[in-house]
């Protein structure tokens, strides 16, 4: 039965949880503190072959 998720923030890790959820079928709002979505401190790269 799919479930209604609240995830907070909206970094990397927060938004993976909310599709992953989603595409088990289940309802997942994220929630964020900051106003807009931007980089902040270092990013993530993958390679060709990740």
């Amino acid at each position: 039965m799919p479930a209604h998720i609240l995830v907070a923030g909206g970094g990397i890790g927060g938004l993976a949880t909310a599709l992953a959820l989603s595409r088990q079928r289940h309802r997942a709002d994220v929630f964020e503190q900051a106003a807009a979505f931007g980089e902040i401190g270092a990013g993530v790269q993958l390679g060709p072959n990740a």
